[in-house]
């Protein structure tokens, strides 16, 4: 009686075998890269300036290069640059030496070079530059033109990114005749962001006297990509 019981039993499983295996789904999975890149207009500009006194005397040059600053940030107090828009790069005193063959080094003066950075909107660096030179600010380091809200178009780049890699997913999954039945993984990589930087030049206060330069601020450039691995079913 056992022996019939165990027959019944493995032929019961024979049959049932291919019945299971047609019911489970055959499943296949893709890996495609997403990629988002486009250009938005800035709204905030960041001006890098220096004030720069030479004098063979340290004293001197610092004071000529305190009185010159007292006068910068009149101005920008007058254009109505606020406080925690403005601050100070860098503060550095420069020995200035003659050289001359088979003779040491000698000692002509020193250099002193206060470096600012102001953040204004952008409708405002032309007049900046030319008033801040008018008073004796001599160097132009840089202009960068940003938003103000960088994190947040960055996070949009990355969300259109994904969103790339969904739809590469969804027409490989059509093409094969199958969906997208889960989200396995998703790599970040790389996400890129690049302020529109104007060419270092110097102005000097001499040559303003035509009145504020046009100064155009370009487009910023936002970049993200990601892998994405789905399975389709």
């Amino acid at each position: 009686m056992l022996k019939k019981i165990i027959v019944m039993f493995a032929v019961c499983l024979l049959v049932a075998a291919p019945a299971f295996a047609n019911g489970v789904s055959q499943i296949t999975t893709v890996q495609v890269t997403g990629n988002s890149q486009k250009e938005i207009a800035p709204d905030i500009a960041k001006i890098s300036l220096s004030i720069n006194t030479i004098n063979t005397n340290l004293e001197q040059a610092k004071n000529e290069n305190t009185q010159i600053g007292n006068q910068v940030f009149a101005k920008l107090k007058e254009q109505e640059i606020p406080d925690h828009q403005i601050k100070t790069e860098a503060y550095r005193i420069d020995s200035i030496y003659s050289y001359e063959n088979d003779r040491l080094p000698k000692l002509k003066g020193y250099k002193v070079i206060n470096t600012i950075e102001i953040t204004t909107s952008i409708e405002k660096v032309g007049i900046l530059v030319n008033e801040l030179t008018s008073v004796g600010a001599n160097e132009i380091n840089a202009i960068r033109f940003e938003k103000e809200n960088e994190t947040e178009v960055k996070n949009q780049a990355l969300n259109d990114a994904v969103k790339d890699a969904l739809k590469k997913a969804e027409f490989i999954a059509s093409a094969l005749g199958k969906r997208i039945s889960a989200v396995k993984v998703v790599n970040e990589s790389g996400n890129s962001y690049q302020p529109v930087m104007m060419e270092s030049r110097a102005y000097k206060a001499a040559n303003m006297d035509a009145g504020a330069p046009t100064i155009v601020a370009g487009k910023i450039i936002v970049g993200a990509a990601v892998q994405v691995t789905v399975e389709l079913e």
